[in-house]
């Protein structure tokens, strides 16, 4: 994908004007137009000015990953001896069988941090079903009183009697 649709998709996503990235960029909104249809690039300050407006790295601007994280954001401790950084580094040092491996285990992790919710839900389904089966037994019950009660009738009636419905 090219810079100005990634421009285009980041400001729309966020709901951000043309006219509010051109006040900040200290540029015209016909410029910032510009950028987004791919008739001019941005100078190189102006590139990181949009990065740090956005959050995302100039790589991610420029359409050399799809991972739209800042890079200081590689720094943010996960424990007193390792980064993100140190951790996909770490990754990276890894066979390639090994890093499948770690991301089986990625979506295993996942997984069990999700069964708080799935549980929760499954509770309240049973609740649902346990009123649902109080209501059929009392449909039942007031199915039966008026079987009876319509055998009473037809005995009151005489038999040769037909209650249409």
């Amino acid at each position: 994908m090219d810079f100005g649709k990634i421009l285009f998709q980041l400001r729309t996503a966020r709901g951000i004007l043309q006219r509010e990235l051109a006040e900040y960029l200290g540029v015209s909104v016909g410029t910032i137009s510009n950028y987004e249809n791919s008739v001019h690039c941005p100078d190189l300050n102006v590139l990181c000015s949009i990065a740090e407006f956005f959050n995302v790295s100039a790589d991610y601007l420029l359409g050399l990953t799809t991972n739209s994280m800042p890079i200081d954001s590689l720094n943010v401790r996960l424990s007193d001896e390792h980064t993100v950084g140190s951790v996909l580094n770490s990754i990276l040092e890894l066979s390639q069988d090994s890093r499948q491996s770690l991301s089986k285990y990625l979506e295993l992790i996942k997984i069990c941090e999700s069964m708080p919710e799935k549980e929760e839900t499954i509770c309240r389904q049973n609740v649902l079903l346990q009123r649902q089966k109080h209501t059929i037994e009392r449909l039942k019950k007031a199915n039966t009183l008026q079987a009876q009660e319509i055998i009473q009738l037809k005995t009151l009636l005489g038999e040769n009697c037909v209650i249409s419905p």
